[in-house]
């Protein structure tokens, strides 16, 4: 148990305050108001009965005072509570133990004076992070706590921090309902004659200080209510939550003057030695102070790795540049210290500032304290313009130099003085990101493609491919590859990968090859075309404002980003007419801070498309969101569509002779899965899909029964179900069907298995399934039409119609209804007058879905309405040409209306779905 559950945050002065190392056991201090623990009320979910924090600031220390009270009223809060952990810096302070308690039965157990003592132990928890603090850890394994006790700790911490000479800071967030927390309280006292600058945040009522003997005291009540509920894309000054701020700083050029003397660079460098020499080799390299710069700031990212070091008084105090150089690491400050002393060497103009590198647009609210800030870069003046350097990032080079980071406000420490300074908001001179895709869609348009994808990173976005390229193993780079092909593109499957870094100019290069699904849609009698990853179209501005109270809230803008791409798709030569839609000029726009710009061009049978995105401002105000939603929308509608008309070869038309058309990309989906590894099966299925979208289902079949040697899925199950069908084998997709619902038992697969089963004279079974369908399902609607399907098989389908009109009867606007059971009055040859009224509403109530028409076409033909038949047939083929069923009843039409064209396309339905010719010969159909 942490006896400090909330942050606290302490500081004092460079006076040494019997800092040590062992745990001190001494009485509460006299100007403590006690608090009392009171045991639960029953039905309390309060696990922590009791939380009191006081702090007193005196000149030069800070005393956090906290008395906490846990009930162990479970086996998991004995385990989890029942050792008590303390955590102190020993170089600032003491960890001093008031209290250790257990309350039993209305008895108070001194766990002390029985001889328990804290066992000190010295732990770097964030070593793996290279951060070393130097805190000392004590804990205590209660002994005699049982199931039922109040265990209560009170203990004390002293601080004092060497960098902030008389100086204290101390904030606290205050607890809020939910938190099971059944009394709480916060206080801070201070001498009445110690000047400190208060700031308070939220909405909880919290009285102002009191006097009384001498001393000042501000304190809270807890948990105060439940914090206003926020949008997570509101800017963090709106985010503080319920917090109070005390500090002895008059206003941030206090903090400033006070912590500019760990800066100074006077003196710092050694005559002759390595550090003048590397500092030397640079200004013979270049007169330019930009070039300068960049060198410089590159030595400190590259040659120095990050520690961060806390220790003796290093939480703000910075280690000697010398030190620095020599040891080879440092952390934020000793990095910076290193780089000023670089720069100011070679004739540039820099100071050190401090910043906060979350919620940095919140400073300006907040009491003066360096608690306020948790790092510090360099700001050089170089020519009239600020360039803001962190020596802890990575990859910076001088054409990305210019980058300012979202930290908005800096705070400068200079001997006189400084207020907050606000960071430059501009534009990046070079892109952060460049994609260059190229997509080979010669094939055809309605195949897959075959693709290259480029992506260049420099500056700070350069640093992961450089530690992959330097540190990783090849399948490290392999998955991390993999993973930005699909933040990039969607559905597609990478076969080869090249990933690169080059240390002089800090670019990095990934390249990735492989096979891309068809990004062509169905638009009407057309196809149309977006092209993936567009720089243009990685902008919006969807905010959460759904609330009153949310409606003057800003919106946060990430960035500052600058992303460009170019992408090119290589086209068929039999393709029909082309249309480039969008604006023919190119077009610009600056929409809610952000900068766009497109062009595109149709060049022959190759489509190339140029954009940027690049961001500025930081947020967006509020009266500016739907501004910028319109703006964006419009802009969107100038972006380059492709449109192919006549002339687009279909899936169908790659089979016998045509099929060499895809050599190239049997042999991409053949690499990728000769280079998997031997437990990954995606590959396989990945090429069993495209097998069958071109209807090849024996090639298909093989990559399925492949990757189920490598791991059997329900999925699988189901694929092989449907590809065995295609192919004849009616006991083998049944098989599959009854496996894959033992796997998984949720009735899916039961309206297949009624039809298998009727088509091998089991009809009969069917009905069992349907029956048990209804014990699975939650909707009564769906139990009764797989009922009404199995007693259709059956040779019942005027009592499963039954069903099905009387739930109609109830749901008349069930287009769902409506349309299963104009599919089963016309399927079984149950077709009136009424029934064919129930299809136009199931068409009407359905959309003109292409699936219902398909059922009114058969309604139609049953009735003897050949040409409204025809129609139906056509529209829906028109709307969706892969609804085979469809080609294939209206081929039955056709030859019905004397039109020798109906056996094409008879023969080419059969031809991509084998299995359509027995169900509809079951139903009467003359094929």
């Amino acid at each position: 148990m942490r006896f400090w559950a909330a942050a606290l945050l302490a500081s004092t002065s460079a006076v040494a305050a019997q800092a040590g190392e062992t745990v001190q056991y001494d009485k509460v201090p006299a100007w403590v108001v006690p608090a009392t623990v009171e045991k639960p009320s029953p039905g309390s979910n309060a696990i922590l009965v009791l939380f009191d924090q006081q702090a007193r600031i005196e000149a030069g220390q800070l005393w956090s005072y906290v008395d906490t009270a846990m009930a162990l009223d479970s086996p998991e809060a004995l385990t989890r509570f029942g050792t008590l952990t303390a955590s102190w810096m020993p170089d600032k302070g003491d960890l001093i133990v008031h209290r250790v308690e257990l309350l039993r039965d209305g008895k108070v157990i001194d766990v002390l004076a029985g001889g328990a003592k804290f066992e000190v132990l010295r732990r770097e928890k964030g070593l793996e992070n290279r951060l070393v603090d130097g805190a000392l850890t004590a804990t205590m394994a209660v002994p005699g706590a049982k199931i039922g006790d109040i265990l209560r700790l009170t203990a004390s911490i002293t601080s004092s921090d060497q960098a902030m000479g008389d100086n204290v800071q101390w904030q606290q967030g205050l607890i809020a309902e939910p938190f099971p927390l059944a009394k709480g309280r916060v206080a801070v006292s201070w001498p009445e004659s110690l000047a400190v600058t208060r700031k308070r945040f939220g909405k909880a009522a919290v009285a102002e200080p009191v006097l009384k003997d001498g001393y000042f005291t501000w304190s809270a009540k807890m948990p105060v209510a439940k914090l206003d509920e926020l949008p997570n894309d509101a800017p963090s000054r709106f985010r503080l939550g319920e917090l109070m701020q005390v500090s002895t700083y008059a206003d941030y050029a206090a903090v400033s003057r006070n912590h500019a003397p760990h800066y100074a660079t006077a003196g710092k460098l050694a005559a002759g030695g390595d550090l003048a020499a590397r500092i030397a080799a640079i200004a013979a390299a270049s007169p330019d102070p930009l070039t300068r710069a960049a060198a410089a700031l590159q030595t400190v990212q590259d040659d120095i790795s990050y520690l961060m070091n806390g220790m003796d008084g290093g939480n703000y105090i910075p280690q000697a540049p010398e030190d620095t150089w020599e040891k080879r690491f440092g952390d934020c400050k000793a990095k910076t210290l290193l780089l000023l002393t670089m720069l100011r060497e070679l004739g540039i103009e820099a100071e050190a500032t401090l910043v906060r590198t979350k919620g940095g647009d919140a400073l300006p609210d907040l009491a003066a304290m360096p608690g306020n800030f948790d790092h510090v870069i360099v700001r050089a003046n170089i020519a009239g313009t600020n360039y803001w350097l962190d020596g802890t990032s990575s990859g910076v080079r001088r054409d990305t130099i210019d980058e300012v980071p979202r930290f908005f406000y800096a705070l400068p420490l200079r001997e006189g003085g400084a207020g907050l300074m606000p960071l430059d908001e501009r534009f990046q001179a070079t892109p952060d990101r460049s994609l260059a895709l190229a997509i080979d869609h010669r094939a055809g348009l309605r195949v897959p493609a075959l693709f290259t994808l480029t992506a260049q990173y420099r500056g700070t976005m350069s640093a992961k491919w450089r530690t992959l390229t330097d540190q990783g193993n090849a399948d490290m780079r392999r998955d991390a590859a993999s993973d930005l092909l699909g933040d990039i593109l969607e559905n597609a499957q990478m076969t080869d990968h090249t990933v690169r870094y080059d240390p002089a100019s800090g670019l990095a290069e990934v390249t990735m090859r492989g096979i891309l699904a068809s990004g062509w849609e169905r638009d009407g009698t057309a196809y149309r075309f977006d092209a993936p990853a567009q720089a243009a179209r990685d902008v919006g501005f969807d905010a959460d404002r759904t609330r009153s109270a949310w409606r003057a809230l800003p919106l946060s803008l990430r960035g500052p980003v600058y992303y460009t791409s170019t992408a090119q798709v290589l086209l068929p030569d039999d393709v029909g007419a082309l249309e480039l839609e969008g604006a023919a000029a190119p077009v610009t726009a600056m929409i809610g801070g952000v900068e766009l710009a497109s062009t595109a061009r149709l060049d022959g049978q190759r489509l190339v498309i140029d954009q940027s995105m690049r961001s500025l401002d930081s947020e967006l105000p509020a009266d500016r969101i739907g501004t910028a939603r319109r703006d964006l929308n419009r802009f969107d509608r100038q972006l380059p569509v492709l449109r192919a008309g006549t002339g687009v070869r279909e899936r169908w038309e790659y089979m016998g002779k045509d099929r060499k058309a895809l050599a190239a990309l049997e042999a991409a989906y053949a690499k990728g899965i000769a280079e998997a590894k031997p437990d990954e099966a995606w590959p396989l299925t990945n090429r069993a899909s495209f097998r069958a979208g071109i209807f090849d289902h024996a090639g298909a079949l093989a990559d399925v029964e492949a990757a189920m040697a490598i791991e059997e899925t329900r999925d699988l199950y189901i694929t092989r179900a449907g590809l065995r069908r295609e192919l004849g084998n009616l006991d083998g997709a049944l098989a599959d069907l009854v496996e894959a619902e033992t796997l998984e038992p949720d009735g899916s697969t039961y309206s297949d298995q009624i039809e298998i089963l009727a088509l091998l004279n089991r009809a009969g079974e069917g009905t069992a399934l349907a029956e048990d369908f209804s014990a699975l399902t939650t909707e009564p609607v769906d139990a009764a039409i797989m009922m009404a399907r199995a007693l259709g098989w059956q040779g019942a389908a005027d009592e499963g119609i039954d069903v099905l009109e009387t739930l109609v009867a109830k749901r008349p606007a069930d287009g769902a209804l409506l349309g299963e059971l104009c599919w089963q009055a016309a399927i079984w040859a149950k077709i009136d007058e009424e029934r064919l009224a129930t299809c136009t509403r199931a068409v009407e109530k359905s959309e003109n879905s292409p699936a219902v028409l398909d059922s009114r076409a058969l309604a139609h033909f049953r009735m003897g309405n050949l040409a409204a038949a025809l129609a139906d047939a056509d529209a829906a083929l028109v709307a969706s040409p892969y609804q085979h069923e469809t080609r294939l009843l209206r081929g039955v039409i056709r030859k019905a209306m004397g039109d020798a064209a109906g056996k094409d396309d008879i023969a080419m339905a059969l031809k991509m779905r084998p299995s359509l010719a027995a169900p509809y010969k079951a139903w009467g159909l003359e094929l």
